[in-house]
């Protein structure tokens, strides 16, 4: 018997070892996979909500849990638990994909694609800056989504909502997560960065310089991991799973 969610994972490192190969990609390729991943319900990875939920007597609960289904070179899967007023704060995946289905509760999603600007501009703005705002992205920003377990899978590209903050709305919320290909910190040459957007004096360009009226480029600023963020793990106790 093939498990949804065993099914999910196969299409998913079938369609993502294309990457790996070098062969041509393009997001009509994702339509079998995000077709099978909206099917994903929590009963399919035998996600029970009370096993995460917030303990009151607990003042170091971590606010988010991380529970990893599969990962190799070529995808992770995992679930994140974020409890009532935690988020997965502003980060990047550089040159990755990603998929993101939510399986429990409801959550806001914020993302922001990188704005193709000249290295002048950016130079530009960054010298109207103190010494330690000089990590700037140039983006666009797109429009914030809510999504529960009856919508659709959301996606992410190298060049689209790349950079995103994700939030529960209400209670605690918890989506299914793929990336492709994972974070890599054994080279460092995909890590996790956390990014603030700066304040609406500092952030757009000029009318003279914006490059899509209908989204005016903003700017994000690296900064350190946010001290109210920390992720917790959990085993995984649903359906075992392969990708062979």
């Amino acid at each position: 018997m093939s498990f949804p969610i065993q099914k999910a994972l196969k299409l998913a490192h079938s369609t993502f070892s294309k990457l790996s190969k070098g062969i041509l990609f393009d997001l009509d390729s994702l339509s079998p996979l995000r077709s099978q991943l909206n099917q994903i319900r929590a009963v399919d990875v035998n996600f029970e909500p009370s096993v995460f939920r917030r303990d009151p007597t607990s003042f170091d609960q971590a606010p988010v849990t991380y529970v990893k289904l599969y990962e190799d070179r070529i995808i992770s899967v995992g679930i994140f638990v974020m409890r009532r007023g935690a988020r997965l704060p502003l980060h990047d995946h550089p040159g990755m994909f990603g998929l993101c289905k939510t399986i429990h509760g409801k959550m806001k999603v914020n993302s922001f694609s990188q704005a193709d600007l000249s290295e002048d501009k950016v130079r530009k703005k960054k010298s109207t800056l103190p010494s330690n705002r000089i990590n700037l992205v140039p983006v666009h920003r797109k429009d914030s989504v809510v999504l529960s377990e009856e919508d659709e899978c959301c996606v992410l590209t190298p060049e689209e909502g790349n950079y995103h903050e994700i939030s529960p709305v209400g209670d605690m919320a918890a989506f299914l997560d793929i990336l492709a290909p994972p974070y890599d910190y054994m080279t460092m040459t995909r890590t996790c960065q956390y990014y603030t957007l700066l304040e609406d004096k500092d952030n757009f360009l000029e009318d003279s310089d914006k490059l899509n009226e209908s989204s005016p480029v903003q700017w994000l600023c690296e900064i350190p991991e946010p001290n109210d963020f920390w992720c917790d793990t959990s085993d995984y106790t649903g359906p075992p799973l392969n990708v062979l």
